[in-house]
């Protein structure tokens, strides 16, 4: 069958049956809008067209199978229903949208790239400055410098050890001179530690009255020497006093805590020291001195031992992070059988075994607290240490802090057995 010529522009003509239709427009159902240029009159439901018209179907017309609607994108091979995405088209297209960004990306990938530090405020470390190698956790130290490190951290502790036994060496030296002798060397010691705490305070931002807490010290160690401890409880009350006046008449700012400062100095340095003048004076001083020193320091060093070794829950996380109570309780243990054992023996008399056993008690909870006592206004300050003019110990106020507790209680320990 010959195909009819394509239509010229303009309304296609109506199919023509071969039976010729009634002349006239073709009926269209009532109400119904006008039909669009190319589509036959619509007819009203579904009643039949007059004899010789083409029956017309309700709406536009349905297209073949094969003809796609205007604006439908083709359909793809393989028979997908047109005006429908595949999800492999779908992921097609996204793919080519951001086919540059992924171009560079694998571009990037493929070109070498210099190895940069990071620069970081780390606290205790002193360099800022992280490489690669640190962040991969390579060990970068060489074997010079780990050498070197270790040097001198034994040198450090051969000065201390150094230092600590010339240290005792002259104590014990003035002890077997005589009183006086090692009355002198406490003063000046004393002293000494009343100074560095002033400086300390005095960098810290304080302005302390340091000459008139330098003569406190020294006049309550004078009265402590001539009449007892006790009377030095009246020149502490003097140097309130006179600090106290002295402040508010200059007109010094923050007159309180200047005042509390240089009252602080003498009496928690000189007026503790100041009990162990008395028993120098005793008829049994070199074993009373023995006793209540070697307790203090074998405390000291046992809780230092015990806390390096199995510390774990800390003993004031506040004042003193690196004391722990394994620390504490260790030690504890060590001066107790050590204090038994000389008890038990009759090595150091007037010692008996329960005198002893009560300084070792004593001692153990006085010593901790004296060096509890120090590092709180060392953290108050924000100092590590006091001074520096022991080698590899810091300051001597370091040292003594301990004894700076231990001291009054040993006195009125001895005082309750009937030592002095």
């Amino acid at each position: 069958m010959n195909q009819p010529p394509t239509p010229a522009p303009g309304p296609p003509p109506v199919t023509e049956d071969p039976s010729e239709a009634p002349p006239g427009p073709s009926p269209v159902a009532e109400g119904s809008p006008e039909a669009p240029p190319g589509a036959s009159p619509v007819a009203e439901g579904p009643s039949e067209a007059p004899l010789g018209a083409s029956p017309v179907a309700e709406g536009p017309p349905e297209p073949p199978p094969d003809t796609p609607s205007p604006g439908t994108p083709p359909a793809p091979e393989g028979g997908t229903s047109p005006g429908r995405f595949t999800d492999q088209e779908y992921m097609a297209s996204s793919t080519r949208e951001y086919q540059g960004l992924a171009e560079e990306v694998a571009a990037a990938g493929s070109r070498p790239h210099e190895q940069s530090a990071v620069s970081a405020h780390i606290p205790g470390v002193e360099a800022g400055v992280i490489g690669f190698e640190d962040m991969t956790g390579k060990d970068l130290e060489n074997t010079e410098r780990l050498l070197q490190i270790d040097m001198a951290r034994r040198s450090e502790l051969g000065i201390r050890v150094a230092t600590g036994l010339a240290f005792i060496v002259v104590f014990f030296g003035a002890l077997y001179a005589g009183p006086p002798w090692v009355a002198l060397f406490l003063s000046a010691v004393v002293l000494l530690a009343v100074y560095e705490f002033y400086q300390a305070a005095r960098n810290a931002g304080f302005a302390p009255l340091s000459l008139a807490g330098l003569l406190g010290a020294a006049a309550m160690l004078y009265v402590s020497w001539s009449s007892g401890p006790f009377g030095a409880a009246g020149v502490t009350a003097g140097l309130v006093l006179g600090a106290a006046l002295w402040i508010i008449l200059a007109a010094r700012t923050y007159p309180l805590a200047n005042t509390a400062v240089t009252v602080l100095g003498a009496a928690w340095i000189a007026l503790p020291a100041s009990f162990a003048l008395p028993v120098f004076r005793a008829a049994d001083s070199a074993a009373l001195v023995i006793g209540a020193i070697g307790l203090t320091a074998l405390n000291d060093i046992a809780a230092y031992s015990c806390g390096r070794a199995f510390g774990s829950r800390p003993l004031a996380p506040v004042l003193s992070p690196g004391k722990t109570v394994e620390g504490f309780i260790g030690g504890a243990v060590i001066t107790l059988l050590a204090a038994a054992l000389v008890g038990r023996l009759g090595w150091l008399e007037p010692f008996t075994l329960a005198s002893l056993l009560v300084l070792a008690g004593v001692v153990c909870l006085a010593g901790p607290a004296g060096d509890l006592a120090e590092s709180g206004v060392k953290r108050s300050l924000g100092i590590k240490d006091m001074g520096s003019i022991l080698p590899g110990h810091g300051g001597v106020l370091d040292r003594v802090d301990s004894y700076l507790f231990t001291i009054p209680a040993a006195y009125l320990t001895f005082l309750w057995f009937g030592y002095l």
